[in-house]
Order: structure tokens, then sequence, then C-alpha cells
């Protein structure tokens, strides 16, 4: 709605699932695309490269209720222009599409503050994770079984199995509990 009503010489595409999403990219012309990281049919983490690989000159927003601390300094060096949280205000919102339409990068006042002080100089140690094993491992904290993984990304169970594993040995955890208590930590003091 803020969309429509703000940017009136500009067009809205709505898709609710990836396939349609690629579909749509590859018929048209974009100058801005505004991405979820949850579609209808999972998560699109893993597409945000692939998109930029094949559209390097469109502008990238994602607008998500994921953490931006956990996500957005991976997806910014991925590329994207832009990481705005669904719980930004309408003024932060109509901002952020402009500097985006007009070529410019958006970053939220908190983030840019989150990267200059890296309160407690914490690094994130989500860093170590590729965009596939962050899907899991959002999916994980969110307490979706392995076999709900695989049907939301749409991989084999081995395949889940393996990311688990990597993703346990690169944070350095044991078991959901502890991924859980290291995501919570670090949200906390960032």
């Amino acid at each position: 709605m803020i969309f429509e009503r703000e940017f009136k010489d500009y067009s809205l595409d709505i898709v609710h699932n990836s396939v349609d999403l690629m579909k749509t990219l590859k018929n048209n012309q974009y100058e801005l695309a505004i991405l979820d990281l949850h579609l209808e049919d999972g998560d699109t983490l893993h597409l945000i490269g692939t998109i930029l690989n094949i559209y390097s000159k469109l502008n990238v927003l994602v607008f998500s209720a994921n953490p931006e601390e956990l996500y957005a300094q991976k997806l910014y060096n991925e590329g994207i222009k832009g990481y705005l949280s669904k719980q930004s205000s309408d003024e932060e919102i109509i901002s952020a599409l402009t500097q985006l339409l007009e070529g410019r990068r958006y970053m939220s006042e908190s983030f840019k503050e989150f990267l200059v002080t890296k309160k407690n100089n914490l690094s994130n140690p989500f860093d170590k994770l590729t965009q596939r094993e962050m899907e899991v491992l959002n999916l994980i904290i969110k307490g979706k079984r392995p076999v709900d993984i695989c049907q939301e990304l749409n991989l084999q169970s081995s395949t889940v199995a393996t990311h688990k594993v990597n993703i346990f040995t690169k944070l350095n955890v044991k078991n959901v509990l502890e991924l859980n208590q290291l995501v919570n930590n670090y949200k906390k003091n960032v």
C-alpha cells in the first residue's frame, strides 16, 4: 500500500513463490526488487546470489522479519542494495525505497551503528556459514523438524543432515539448544 500510494510513477508486481519470482524477473525489466527472505515455497536466501549474478543492474531490497544483525552484512556482501525490517516505520520504508529508486544504497541507522561500533567487539559467528547453511539454521531455530526443512528447501534428508553438522561444527555447538542460545546471546549483545 505504501509503495502504490507514494510511488505512483512506478508499477508493482507481486509474486508469492520463488518459481514465479524467477519467471517474473526473466520476463520483465525492473529497477528494484523487494524480496522477503521467506516465500510460500521456502527461503529465498539461496536465490539472492543467483538473482544478482543474472540481473547485475537490479537494485535488491530485502524486506524481512529476520534479524538484521544476523543476515544483512552477508547479504550486502552478496550485492543487495538495502535491508529493511518489517517493523520499520512508514517513513523509513519510504526513505529506503526512495534511495534505492535513485540508485543509492540504503542502510538503517541501527545497522550503520552496528557496523561502526561492533558492540563489545563481537565478530559475527554466522559469517562462517554459507547462504544455504543460513537457511537451514533459520529453520532450525524456528523449531522446524528435519523432514519439514527437507520439504521447505526441497533438499534430501542427507543434505539437510550435512548442513546441520556443518552448522554445528562451524559454530562450535553440540545441539539445537546451544544453537538457540548462541543466536539469542548474539542478538542481545549487538
